[in-house]
């Protein structure tokens, strides 16, 4: 776990880490920008720019031309604190830019600079692409999983958790692939780690049945949950 390697670290070195794994003590931004979503200015607000999944970005709203890629150079590099792999697809929406990390950190830099504006720490890693997408009563809201099969509602702009839900109680159920909104609706895949258990003599195999569930965006209550597979498992 993300502690037991911080212990390890701090034994062999000598050196108190501290409770703090998200790295936000250093690179915070000096100034915070409010956000504001113009429909012309560049983005791509989930695992694809529209729900037809086709991960297509047109020239107009990339603001790229083919003349104009080979002159790209790296403006800024952002490394993850307590991690060892980069799992999360960036979305970018009002200036921002929101990943996920493996130790279940999810940042919210700025787009320009690479400076943190805000962190929010879910319960296990995030390696969905988060999503942006309008809030109730105003505003906006990024909406992710975990894998731990919970899914979460935070406010874009502050950071501040707006619904926490639970999806699937399987011990190896996890949220791996990225939500989709439609209106106020988000619907949500839902994976398990079950072939890793299965390897183990032991496990009984096999009760995970794979899921979609549609959240409510207002309140995170679960409107319906349809199985992949339609019988539960018989022992």
């Amino acid at each position: 776990t993300g502690a037991e390697r911080r212990a390890v670290a701090e034994y062999l070195t000598g050196r108190v880490l501290g409770g703090d794994v998200t790295g936000a003590q250093f690179g915070r931004c000096s100034t915070v920008p409010p956000m504001r979503v113009e429909a012309a200015a560049p983005a791509w607000t989930g695992w694809s720019p529209s729900n037809d999944n086709t991960r297509f970005q047109t020239a107009a709203q990339a603001g790229l031309t083919g003349d104009s890629v080979p002159k790209l150079k790296l403006k800024w590099a952002f490394g993850f604190p307590d991690a060892t792999s980069a799992w999360s697809q960036p979305t970018v929406a009002g200036g921002r830019l929101f990943v996920g990390s493996q130790n279940g950190t999810v940042y919210a830099l700025d787009a320009k600079t690479g400076c943190i504006i805000w962190t929010f720490t879910a319960k296990s890693g995030v390696r969905n692409a988060p999503l942006v997408g309008a809030k109730a009563g105003g505003g906006y809201a990024v909406f992710f999983g975990d894998t731990g099969a919970n899914v979460y509602g935070v406010d874009a702009s502050t950071g501040a958790e707006l619904w926490q839900t639970k999806v699937d109680d399987h011990p190896f159920a996890r949220v791996t692939g990225s939500p989709t909104l439609e209106g106020t609706q988000l619907f949500v895949p839902v994976s398990s780690l079950e072939e890793t258990a299965a390897s183990q003599p032991g496990y009984e195999c096999c009760t995970f049945r794979g899921s979609v569930a549609a959240i409510d965006t207002a309140t995170g209550r679960i409107t319906w949950k349809t199985y992949t597979i339609r019988e539960s498992a018989a022992v």
